[in-house]
């Protein structure tokens, strides 16, 4: 994980670097004044927000976002225009990025408010006949902390799931940016959330970073109507066949906190019981459910699919071998949800989501 953060860094670095070179050598010297001093503008606007990234100056949360609009509403539009311009002509290198600034703009307007339902089919062998199209809604990464006006978002969110008519609503972590208190304003609105056999949540990375985070967490979730899994599992039964329903805390590799611990959570289950785990990263998938545990289907969140997929590529995939949508090895599936928001609030292609997975008997 440590390289491909380092791989990441260096990349944001060059194709920053990258554009004003190609305009320097190429284009600026036959440029009018104005529009050379407009270029010198965008230069000492990416600097300031690199500056602002570095000191935090205007607070964590506002300064990300302060430097992932600059990136996307003035980096990449120049990357764009220094990659086209030299073989393709100067007027296409510009519509270029003009129509990704436009793209962008529509994704920190608008796109973020975009909410989407996919439906996934998850087909086991060994699932107990009972829960044959059993109807499981995912939500994840609602980072409430960042929605504070939007109170009608999350009202849109809770009758979509409804709407799905599930039988169990699970929420794979980060409910907040950093405080549990994040959440109180929006506990009567989440606590609408329906379905049969209830609401089974965890934590995510997020949540982790309140210091008192177990304790208030815990009654937050409990507020909602929530069950909140810290690694532990409970039973769902059907007739006379049973699932768990596995939920573990962060287990993600540095800088975050990882205070997982799957075998305690998996204590008690009778062998060969059929399993759902709900973990929020998604790396936790390869790294230890594959190669230890018989654990058929995992949901995680996590990524936010980076807040950016275009013709079905991401960002993401460069931080995550496994970032968005189904994944299938040896049987077994993990499904990662793009989730509904993040620090920052911004979404283009990787809208926010509501996911519906349907269990299936083969």
């Amino acid at each position: 994980m440590a390289h491909r953060f380092s791989f990441f860094v260096m990349l944001i670095v060059v194709v920053t670097l990258l554009p004003e070179v190609v305009v320097y050598c190429g284009y600026l010297p036959d440029w009018p004044a104005w529009a050379q001093w407009a270029y010198a503008f965008t230069i000492a606007w990416e600097v300031f927000a690199v500056v602002v990234m570095q000191t935090w100056v205007l607070g964590h949360v506002r300064s990300i976002r302060f430097f992932f609009a600059t990136f996307l509403l003035l980096t990449i539009p120049k990357l764009l225009f220094a990659i086209l311009a030299p073989p393709l002509g100067a007027h296409i290198g510009l519509a270029a990025g003009a129509l990704f600034f436009l793209a962008a703009l529509y994704g920190f307007l608008w796109g973020w408010r975009r909410l989407v339902t996919t439906h996934v089919e998850c087909v086991p062998p060994t699932l107990p006949a009972a829960f044959d199209g059993y109807r499981i809604v995912q939500l994840s990464d609602l980072h409430l902390g960042s929605l504070t006006k939007h109170p009608d978002f999350i009202k849109r969110i809770v009758e979509t799931a409804n709407a799905q008519h599930p039988d169990l609503i699970v929420f794979t972590g980060d409910l907040v940016n950093h405080f549990a208190s994040e959440a109180t304003p929006f506990a009567d609105s989440l606590s609408r959330l329906s379905a049969p056999d209830g609401v089974l949540s965890i934590l995510g990375n997020h949540d982790e970073l309140d210091p008192a985070y177990a304790d208030v967490m815990r009654s937050m979730h409990g507020r909602m109507g929530w069950h909140l899994l810290m690694n532990e599992h409970v039973m769902i039964t059907r007739g006379d066949d049973s699932i768990a329903v596995v939920g573990v805390e962060t287990t993600s590799p540095q800088p975050f906190k990882s205070t997982g611990d799957l075998g305690k959570a998996m204590q008690g289950i009778p062998s060969g019981m059929w399993k759902l785990l709900l973990t929020h990263d998604p790396s936790h998938w390869r790294k230890e459910v594959l190669p230890t545990t018989d654990i058929p289907l995992t949901l995680s969140g996590h990524t936010h699919g980076a807040h950016l997929r275009l013709l079905g590529w991401s960002p993401a995939r460069l931080m995550y071998h496994e970032w968005g949508g189904t994944y299938h090895e040896g049987g077994r599936m993990l499904h990662v949800s793009s989730g509904i928001c993040g620090t920052v609030v911004f979404r283009l292609g990787a809208w926010p989501e509501v996911n519906v997975i349907t269990l299936k008997k083969s």
